[in-house]
């Protein structure tokens, strides 16, 4: 009977999950897209190369790139920014470019990670200057600005004599470009900011430039459409009723078939037996107990002792859900009972 009842609980579990996904089915979720409605791709980049002071030392008068330079033979730095603006469409563009240099100098800590910057001079090599461009979907701007290296170092070297405070200074060098604009779809609105840096040590007697490109992540004007939600209202009425009808059955089979539960006195019972089974001896008759001296004990246990004094077995009787558990000494017989509304 457990097993079949085993059976039927998991035939009823595997009804209930396809219900429940009817159910779950009967809600749609339409995803949102993400359409593309312009798109642009910023390209800044920058070259330089490097003027020596007529010299007896060496045959070249210009360097190239990615080379350690001999300060004292340096006398200016050619520097050119190109920067590439590609849209995907035509579009209404303004942009502005400016360059800026920077002579800054770090404090020289014991701790490199502790280095912070105590000293800056700035300098503008190219005022914000703008530029519009109608109708276009590209556009490119190339511009070129020297450098006069001799002319910074010397500033870092008198301030290094004057204040006397050890520190590393290099000159940054930075072409800027902001660019706005409205596409020719008008979908939206276009701001972007790029940059072109140049990295050149002061006050050393070789150094090495180092350069670095930044450009915006945005490049993309998009149009969102959120996500929707839609229910089959015929598909979930019909889940809910079967759910509720299977629930229904369920409950009526689990109230008509599963085991009532037993009763303390029947606990008591079984726990007795199972603890005290190889001293205690069923019978199904009564024997004729009338012309017994019947002495009525208080507990198990008491019961229990006398066993174990008289070395008598327990004889144990049942009727109309009362029980007797009973020891029988010549015409004495001592009795132990439980009933049915007794709790213990």
């Amino acid at each position: 009977m457990k097993k079949n009842n085993y059976i039927v609980m998991f035939i009823f579990f595997i009804i209930f999950v396809i219900e429940g996904l009817f159910l779950l089915n009967s809600f749609t979720v339409n995803e949102g897209n993400k359409d593309v409605l312009y798109s642009y791709e910023a390209s800044p980049s920058g070259t330089y190369s490097v003027n020596l002071k007529p010299n007896n030392y060496t045959d070249s008068t210009t360097l190239g790139m990615n080379q350690m330079y001999i300060s004292k033979l340096v006398n200016t730095i050619s520097t050119k920014f190109n920067y590439q603006f590609t849209g995907s469409s035509s579009a209404d563009l303004s942009y502005t470019y400016s360059v800026t240099a920077d002579i800054i100098g770090n404090y020289q800590s014991t701790n490199e990670d502790n280095n912070k910057e105590i000293w800056k001079k700035s300098f503008v090599l190219v005022p914000n200057t703008s530029v519009r461009v109608n109708d276009q979907a590209s556009f490119t701007l190339d511009k070129t600005v020297d450098i006069n290296f001799e002319q910074y170092n010397l500033i870092v070297q008198n301030f290094y004599k004057e204040i006397s405070v050890p520190m590393d200074a290099y000159l940054l060098v930075k072409y800027n470009i902001k660019v706005s604009g409205t596409p020719s779809s008008n979908v939206g609105s276009i701001d972007e900011e790029s940059s072109f840096e140049l990295k050149i040590p002061l006050n050393e007697q070789a150094f090495q430039i180092t350069t670095n490109s930044k450009t915006g992540d945005n490049n993309t004007i998009s149009k969102v459409t959120e996500a929707t939600k839609s229910i089959n209202a015929g598909m979930l009425i019909m889940s809910l009723i079967s759910i509720v009808v299977t629930a229904l059955i369920f409950f009526g089979y689990r109230k008509k078939f599963s085991p009532e539960k037993e009763s303390e006195y029947v606990r008591e019972i079984k726990r007795i037996l199972k603890e005290y089974g190889d001293i205690i001896v069923e019978i199904n008759t009564l024997m004729d107990i009338s012309k017994m001296s019947i002495i009525e004990v208080k507990s198990m246990t008491e019961l229990i002792d006398l066993e174990a004094e008289l070395r008598i077995p327990i004889l144990y009787y049942e009727e109309n859900n009362e029980s007797w558990f009973m020891i029988i000494q010549g015409r004495q017989l001592y009795r132990y009972v439980i009933k049915e509304e007794q709790e213990n």
